[in-house]
């Protein structure tokens, strides 16, 4: 899945907003519960060495929150990682166009958007 894929899949599953809050990082996303306003998901241009790959190329990732008893499973699976520039007990970052398992990619947001809705 691309990029502009995601997002419209996020835009037509759920009810949200998004939202390009960094002038200095224009193609940085969040994607935010329209209820609470509260982000689920976060898309990120970022070179793999910034998820503890040895490459240098950019990939464009999603942070989502997560159960913290998946991490440490999921985060051995190929393209998922522990979170760029979050917390890592509660969330993870995913390549969006190498990850595989595209069921899993959805099942991951639901999640992640459950999980944020949680009062």
């Amino acid at each position: 899945m691309n990029r502009n894929n995601f997002i419209n899949y996020l835009r037509q599953e759920y009810i949200c907003d998004i939202d390009y809050p960094w002038e200095k990082y224009p193609d940085y996303v969040v994607i935010i519960r329209r209820d609470n306003q509260k982000w689920f998901a976060g898309i990120f241009t970022i070179r793999g060495h910034q998820v503890g790959l040895d490459i240098n190329e950019p990939m464009d990732v999603v942070n989502l929150k997560c159960e913290p008893d998946l991490i440490p499973t999921l985060i051995r699976e190929s393209g998922i990682y522990p979170v760029y520039h979050m917390n890592k007990q509660h969330w993870i970052s995913v390549d969006i166009e190498r990850y595989e398992d595209i069921e899993k990619l959805k099942m991951l947001v639901d999640m992640s958007y459950q999980l944020v809705g949680k009062k």
